[in-house]
């Protein structure tokens, strides 16, 4: 006897193709999301006018293509909010004052499922070429934040030893034997460490947040410039940026 294929649904449809931009950083068309998805061209486009039109995605008029909308973000920013509603409020004048202490720009990195997101961004004195954006989810393998927490998480430090370790610059860290020593460091000396492995010129350094349990749920980042901010333990800022981590949940 002959099973039958469950059909998919509209539902399902669509959100699979939003889905499907959050593991693409490029613009996508009917014919990149239909031959990605499997589904016909006429059923891609059809949603891909639905999901625009309620803001989920938003239509390049040039080239015809589309990329995530406002109200993707905005849900996003609520589910950010929702991962621990109080942290965010409790950390951020401790934030502030690290930023007018070091005048560097100051991160605040949590857990987002398997993900590693930014979640509040002191702007500091010195501003950066290159900025993240708040929602923004962090290579795991070049970022001190989510290195910082993964370090302490032995369960996640697995899955995200299986995974391909992007190249960003000539100093990214790819291979999983000298990644797995970092992560060893990283627990023997309570800070993360990125010297240049994302961007040229950008040293950024992190400590883990750890809650009541002991279990690492946030971290928070300072980047600057190489000539700034120095990858080294005895560094003024790196005492500044452990104290910091260490209160934020006392």
């Amino acid at each position: 006897m002959r099973h039958k294929t469950p059909k998919t649904s509209s539902i399902e449809k669509a959100l699979m193709i939003i889905m499907a931009f959050t593991s693409h950083s490029d613009e996508m068309g009917t014919v990149e999301l239909s031959q990605k998805l499997g589904f016909h061209p006429a059923t891609v486009s059809r949603i891909l006018q639905i999901l625009r039109k309620k803001g989920f995605l938003q239509n390049n008029k040039r080239t015809r293509k589309f990329t995530l909308g406002p109200s993707a973000f905005e849900l996003g920013k609520t589910i950010f909010r929702s991962v621990n509603p109080n942290l965010l409020n409790i950390a951020m004048p401790y934030l502030v004052d690290l930023c007018e202490e070091v005048g560097e720009t100051v991160v605040l990195e949590t857990i987002s499922g398997k993900n590693i997101v930014v979640n509040y961004i002191a702007q500091g004195k010195r501003s950066l070429s290159v900025k993240p954006n708040i929602g923004d989810r962090v290579p795991v393998h070049v970022s001190p934040g989510a290195k910082a927490i993964f370090a302490f998480s032995d369960s996640e430090m697995n899955d995200l030893l299986d995974k391909k370790m992007q190249r960003f610059t000539p100093h990214t860290i790819t291979d999983r034997g000298t990644f797995r020593h970092q992560l060893d460091k990283i627990r023997e000396q309570g800070v993360a460490f990125s010297r240049e492995e994302m961007v040229i010129g950008v040293n950024t350094i992190g400590a883990p947040i750890f809650d009541h349990g002991n279990r690492p749920v946030a971290a928070v980042v300072i980047a600057g410039l190489v000539s700034r901010v120095k990858c080294e333990i005895e560094s003024p800022m790196v005492m500044a940026l452990k104290k910091t981590a260490s209160v934020v949940l006392q």
